[in-house]
């Protein structure tokens, strides 16, 4: 196959004369075309085979289990029915009692079950590094500041130790 690609493109080379100032002829190649092979494995049209979807999750708690965050403990305010808890909406899970965070993250799964988006898996809460994106800045000064501070009262503790010894003399 490469070998009849290569022969009809080099067939398809086209060398026109080009002239300059010094009337030399130099050979230049006009164009060259170009073959796109689209695949079509079956890889690009690969379904969902994970255990984790709509079409295996029959109860509650196979589904809270599923997508973590400890959201197994609401499953008493559904009374452990998976329709109760789809037909449920965000005002009647208020007054339930569940939290805001907690609520949007079960609102969240909830849609992406119906609609059969994702397989059910836990998303991790994320971390705050140095207070969070707001405060990272006055958070990181005041540690550097102690970290100053800290390496302040050693050194003068350090020397205090040398001028008891009798290695300093002021």
């Amino acid at each position: 196959m490469f070998r009849t690609l290569l022969s009809s493109t080099v067939r398809s080379i086209q060398l026109k004369p080009v002239t300059s100032t010094f009337s030399t002829t130099i050979p230049s190649i006009t164009s060259i075309p170009t073959v796109s092979y689209f695949s079509t494995s079956p890889i690009n049209y690969k379904t969902n085979t994970s255990t984790r979807t709509k079409e295996n999750v029959h109860d509650l708690t196979t589904f809270l289990t599923l997508i973590g965050r400890n959201s197994i403990e609401y499953k008493d305010l559904f009374e452990d029915d998976l329709n109760k808890f789809l037909s449920t909406t965000s005002a009647q899970m208020k007054n339930m009692g569940i939290d805001t965070r907690a609520r949007r993250y079960l609102l969240r799964w909830r849609h992406k079950f119906l609609n059969d988006l994702e397989p059910l898996r836990e998303h991790k809460l994320g971390k705050k590094r140095n207070g969070g994106e707001r405060k990272a800045k006055t958070v990181i000064a005041k540690r550097q500041a102690l970290e100053r501070l800290e390496e302040k009262e050693k050194w003068a503790q350090e020397e205090l130790e040398a001028e008891k010894r009798g290695e300093r003399l002021f």
